[in-house]
């Protein structure tokens, strides 16, 4: 989840981009296919990967992740704090 709500301009054509953070975060590439839900007011894009997981790299069950098993560790931490604050 990301920490803040961000606002996204519709715009021709009725895009929008999907900000920096949330791309990092579900490793969402160009090209990439998403799902879309309307779920009350709201609308979920989807992603079909799983994001790597630092966990499973360590184990030898995930492949492709670039960042520094360190840095990916630091940032699953921090992501489960703030996921806690939030309750």
């Amino acid at each position: 989840m990301m920490s803040t709500p961000q606002d996204v301009k519709v715009l021709e054509g009725y895009r929008v981009t999907i900000p920096k953070e949330a791309r990092e975060k579900l490793r969402i590439k160009k090209g990439d296919t998403l799902k879309i839900k309307i779920q009350g007011a709201k609308i979920i894009l989807q992603s079909e990967k799983i994001p790597d997981s630092p966990t499973l790299k360590m184990l030898g069950l995930a492949a492709g992740h670039n960042e520094p098993l360190e840095k990916a560790l630091v940032a699953e931490v921090e992501d489960k704090l703030a996921r806690e604050k939030v309750r």
